[in-house]
This record gives structure tokens, sequence and C-alpha cells, in this order.
């Protein structure tokens, strides 16, 4: 059962790694299609860019904390506890980018209404 231990720590934070990377990526994309023509699209830009940073932030945080915590290098305590900290600061920025400075995301105003007559069937 020692192999388990080692092992699913490392997956989580290669499956955080790969959905950073994806961040990233993502927000490259929307940099080049995303004009700088009014504040909505500054913000998109902007917001994309702290989004992805703080990700990155947290998966660094979450192998700094991953490397306390199985003794790979002697540290203090606190070590451990800034890193978890760090992760903390960086989750949180994630949603301050996501939620506070990124527009909302603009779809169907309404959906559309139908009458349920129109659609039984007539023999």
């Amino acid at each position: 059962m020692d192999w388990f231990e080692v092992i699913v720590p490392i997956l989580i934070i290669a499956a955080f790694a790969y959905g950073a990377f994806g961040q990233i990526k993502e927000s490259i994309a929307v940099a080049k299609s995303v004009p700088w023509d009014s504040t909505n699209d500054k913000r998109i830009i902007v917001g994309t860019y702290l989004l992805s940073l703080s990700y990155l932030g947290f998966v660094l945080a979450l192998i700094v904390n991953l490397a306390v915590y199985n003794y790979s290098f002697p540290q203090p305590a606190s070590t451990a506890n800034a890193a978890s900290l760090t992760a903390f600061y960086c989750f949180l920025m994630m949603f301050v980018a996501e939620l506070g400075i990124m527009p909302k995301r603009q779809g169907p105003k309404k959906l559309p209404s139908f009458k349920l007559n129109s659609l039984r069937f007539k023999p």
C-alpha cells in the first residue's frame, strides 16, 4: 500500500498540470482572437492571463507541498504551511479572475418557446 501513497498525489498533480497547460493555450488563443477595442475585451484578456498565472502558481504550490510532505528536502513545518497557504491564495485568485474580472459570458437571452400542440402526431 506504500506505492498508493506515492502514485495518487503524482496523478492528481499531473491532472492539474494538464489543466494548467490547457488554460495557458486558451489564454494565448484568447489574446490572439480578441482585440483591445473595448473595456470588456480588455477584461477578458487580463482575466484569462490572471487565471492562467494563478492556475500555474497553484500547481507549483502543490508540487512544493508534495515535496515537503514526502521529505524530499528537510524543511521546517513553516514551509509546508507556506506552500499550503500559497495554494489557497492561488485558488482564491482563480475565483476572483473568473467571477470578478472577466465579464459574464453572453449566451442566448431567451429560450425559444413552442406550442406542444404543434408537435403532436396527427394520423
